[in-house]
């Protein structure tokens, strides 16, 4: 029990970490692109204080809920969203061996599945914001991250196919690099 703990808290903290790292190196790339100062020598070391410059903005937002909003689905609504992905990084195989938080022997079908849920996510949003065109955003979105799943799971089925498992450890532990040519057709 504590390993999956452990493991759990390791994904969690690499899914909050790389999204950082990111931002920073985007903040690099467009300040550069820009000719943006702060972003270049805000904390002498190359910017370095830029990030922590933006996490304290973000802190200090402003909620703002819509006056005749449902406030408690549009308060759910983000994390509706963001939850169905936090829990596929448990079976996705990470490092050299594959290795998961979580083994499931159905792990294609448990990653399809909770990635569709986040959808549900984006129509939560636009339906509680008691809005019509917050409510036709929310539906295109869905409609656009539903387009997604279907070339998604054929991808996804074809390299299962391919490994003879549902397992993502054993389609890793199954991979072939002539794999890459096939997929393209």
């Amino acid at each position: 029990m504590l390993e999956i703990v452990v493991k759990t808290a390791l994904v969690a903290a690499a899914f909050a970490l790389l999204p950082l790292l990111v931002g920073q190196a985007e903040h690099k790339v467009m300040a550069h692109m820009q000719g943006r100062l702060g972003p270049m020598y805000a904390g002498a070391f190359h910017g370095w204080a830029q990030l922590l410059a933006d996490g304290v903005k973000f802190v200090q937002k402003e909620d703002v809920i819509p006056r005749d909003a449902d406030r408690r689905v549009f308060k759910l609504a983000p994390a509706v969203a963001l939850v169905p992905y936090l829990l596929v990084l448990l079976v996705i195989p990470v490092g050299p061996d594959g290795q998961v938080a979580i083994e499931l022997g159905l792990g294609v079908f448990f990653a399809l599945a909770v990635m569709g849920v986040g959808v549900i996510g984006a129509i939560m949003a636009g339906w509680a914001s008691a809005n019509k065109y917050s409510l036709l955003g929310g539906m295109r979105v869905a409609a656009q991250l539903m387009s997604y799943e279907l070339p998604m799971v054929f991808a996804a089925s074809s390299v299962a196919m391919a490994a003879g498992t549902l397992s993502l450890p054993g389609i890793v532990g199954e991979w072939r690099w002539w794999w890459l040519p096939w997929q393209a057709v």
